[in-house]
């Protein structure tokens, strides 16, 4: 460990060990070791036998964080919430002992939820555990510990046709909880330390770490040559598309969704192999209370026009080596939830 990680990590268990509970914040930007206190935190506690609640707000996290699930999942957070939202725990129930048991709650990527998420599990802690302990009940999460990680340069909670300020008050620590929240911070990159001291490499890995740091400032929000920049980046790929191995460990970094748009265009006019058009089926439900206006209005063309997030576009242009991303949870198990990047092997009729 670092000092930094040391620190952190003996605050975290020096709380658990005493009791009396407490409210984190590890803020850190990527590279700078969060996973891994994740991971040693757990695997000490567990060392001891005592019981880690390890969640994240998305799918592809929790997945790198031991025993871990998304939070809405372990803790039953509904998914529209509100100023009143309470979690559907009922009191004496598997998940309510488990939670009473619990030592130590560990929540990655907590910026990119709404902060009623944390105040709909702050409120059903209290039911929860005033009974355990009633002198505790007006404290947050009722004395436990309780560990939220993530980086406000990363993605902030939607808000659908919100303003800026209305996201900037949906973040965490525009809620109550945030007074009592105590930050602890990451700063050293941990990828530049451990880096293969190749001549230049170390340079290399510096400039790459502060030019992330700038998109994250709003420093940089433009590239201004794309053919460029995939021409550098994937030029093992261009000179063989057919190892997959060429395109497995590259990626580009845009800021904007158009620019990631120019750079799948570009790269699907480098693989030269035969491209299929894949159509979704867009129908307007048939039911009883329909009328033919609103029939003739949602026609499928209206719907085939339609571009939504989360959605997929009614024409995809595939190939085979083309990179593509799951969009919905298929086999959790296996890895296969939303958001998991796949390469095209194979395309059928």
């Amino acid at each position: 460990m670092t000092t930094e990680q040391k620190n952190v990590y003996d605050t975290i268990i020096n709380s658990v060990d005493r009791g009396e509970g407490g409210l984190y914040f590890l803020y850190g930007y990527g590279g700078t070791g969060k996973t891994f206190i994740w991971q040693t935190l757990a695997a000490f506690l567990h060392l001891r036998g005592q019981i880690v609640l390890t969640v994240a707000s998305s799918s592809i996290a929790s997945l790198l964080i031991p025993g871990g699930r998304t939070a809405h999942s372990r803790f039953a957070i509904p998914l529209i919430v509100d100023q009143f939202s309470t979690c559907n725990i009922r009191q004496g129930s598997q998940l309510a002992e488990l939670i009473v048991k619990s030592k130590l709650i560990i929540w990655d990527e907590a910026p990119i939820v709404n902060k009623f998420c944390f105040e709909a599990l702050d409120c059903t802690m209290r039911d929860l555990l005033k009974i355990v302990n009633s002198n505790s009940k007006n404290l947050p999460f009722c004395s436990k510990t309780v560990v939220f990680g993530g980086d406000f340069r990363q993605i902030l909670p939607v808000i659908p046709k919100g303003s800026r300020q209305d996201v900037v008050n949906a973040i965490i620590n525009s809620s109550y909880l945030w007074d009592h929240c105590k930050v602890l911070k990451l700063t050293q990159n941990m990828r530049i330390k451990g880096s293969n001291n190749i001549e230049g490499s170390d340079q290399s890995l510096r400039e790459f770490a502060d030019w992330l740091l700038k998109i994250g400032d709003g420093k940089i929000g433009e590239i201004s040559d794309v053919e460029a920049i995939v021409t550098s980046t994937f030029k093992n790929y261009i000179e063989d598309p057919d190892d997959e191995k060429n395109l497995q460990d590259r990626a580009v970094l845009a800021p904007t969704l158009q620019t990631v748009d120019e750079i799948n265009e570009h790269m699907m006019k480098i693989n030269q192999r035969q491209h299929v058009f894949c159509f979704s089926a867009d129908m307007a439900c048939k039911s009883e209370t329909q009328t033919d206006v609103a029939a003739a209005v949602h026609t499928p063309e209206f719907l085939n026009g339609l571009k939504s997030s989360g959605l997929s576009n009614h024409e995809i242009k595939l190939k085979v080596g083309i990179s593509i991303m799951l969009l919905r949870n298929i086999d959790h198990s296996s890895g296969l939830c939303n958001g998991t990047r796949l390469i095209i092997t194979q395309l059928g009729k």
